[in-house]
């Protein structure tokens, strides 16, 4: 399987706090996976992480361990987060950020953020 086939296969895996927001991505929208490389049998993804604080490491590296090792030819999975902290809302691909900002235009009765604010909290 390709490496571009193994990326595909952890996509979809939800993002948790994506999910309490009411917009639940996948870790693929949300562009947390920077890279999957494979060596024979050996699999690396490397993740962004969104803050320092994120608890949810332990759950990725269950989540994509548990869909690459049903691969045939897969006999490890290692997972790596980059911890420079590279990510940010940008890496959330478009129509995403759509359905994010329409949550939160929601959230707020209707009412937009001023642009300022929103940028700050980004």
């Amino acid at each position: 399987m390709s490496e571009q086939a193994l990326r595909e296969r952890i996509q979809d895996i939800p993002d948790p706090c994506s999910c309490a927001t009411g917009v639940p991505l996948g870790i693929g929208e949300m562009g947390l996976i920077e890279s999957v490389k494979r060596t024979e049998g050996q699999v690396t993804v490397r993740l962004h992480i969104t803050s320092p604080m994120c608890m949810m490491a332990a759950y990725f590296m269950r989540e994509i361990e548990q869909r690459l090792l049903t691969v045939d030819g897969v006999t490890a999975v290692n997972v790596e987060f980059d911890h420079d902290l590279k990510w940010t809302p940008q890496d959330i691909e478009p129509e995403a950020r759509q359905r994010l900002a329409a949550r939160r235009i929601t959230m707020l009765g209707g009412r937009l953020l001023p642009q300022d604010s929103a940028q700050r909290r980004s």
